[in-house]
């Protein structure tokens, strides 16, 4: 899936779950600086930053599949 999609998503979460960019940058290990670029999809989320949003985020592993991977590509 493209980088830019993913961060519109997580952008979305964000605003839902009502936490903070600084707080998810903390979270994954990761500086406000580059968790912007990679909401703007200029950098790609490394799987164990993935694995973390999904445990901020509280994703079961449908919601995970939708959010940071091609729906279509699952039965």
């Amino acid at each position: 899936m493209e980088p830019k999609i993913i961060g519109e998503r997580i952008k979305n979460l964000i605003k839902e779950k009502k936490v903070t960019k600084e707080y998810v940058a903390k979270r994954i290990g990761i500086t406000n600086k580059k968790l912007e670029n990679k909401l703007e999809g200029k950098e790609e989320f490394y799987i164990s930053e993935i694995i973390e949003l999904t445990k901020i985020f509280n994703l079961n592993i449908e919601e995970c599949a939708k959010t940071f991977f091609n729906e279509d590509k699952f039965i």
